[in-house]
């Protein structure tokens, strides 16, 4: 009965990942819906608590790794993609220090790090 619960648990999470990720799109929406759902039917009569909680770690990973590293994009013209970043992935991104460290001459003094040097935007 507890692996029943957890595989509900991850069945909901996978669906709300997939809500959030493609929000905009109907066709990646109704894609992930169709192979998630297939997924779990496909297994739904497993009784091998091993292999139960085996496709539960699986699951879970792929839950985990669909919220942190997929990234949504859109062709917006021939040339051009626009990317849809949701506002979880910006808060953790790190600003990339693109100007140079300056070099002292003396040994002892302190060199500057990328962290003291001022940060830009790009546009």
């Amino acid at each position: 009965m507890a692996s029943r619960l957890k595989v509900l648990r991850v069945f909901k999470a996978l669906h709300r990942t997939r809500m959030e990720l493609f929000k905009e799109d109907t066709r990646a929406l109704t894609a992930a819906r169709r192979k998630i759902n297939e997924e779990f039917r496909k297994n739904k009569n497993e009784t091998s608590e091993e292999n139960i909680n085996q496709m539960i770690k699986m699951a879970a990973g792929v839950e985990v790794f669909l919220r942190q590293d997929v990234v949504q994009a859109e062709h917006v013209a021939e040339d051009r993609i626009q990317l849809r970043p949701r506002e979880s992935l910006l808060l953790e991104n790190v600003p990339y220090c693109d100007t140079p460290r300056k070099r002292s001459s003396s040994n002892n003094a302190p060199k500057q790090s990328c962290n003291d040097a001022p940060i830009t935007r790009c546009e």
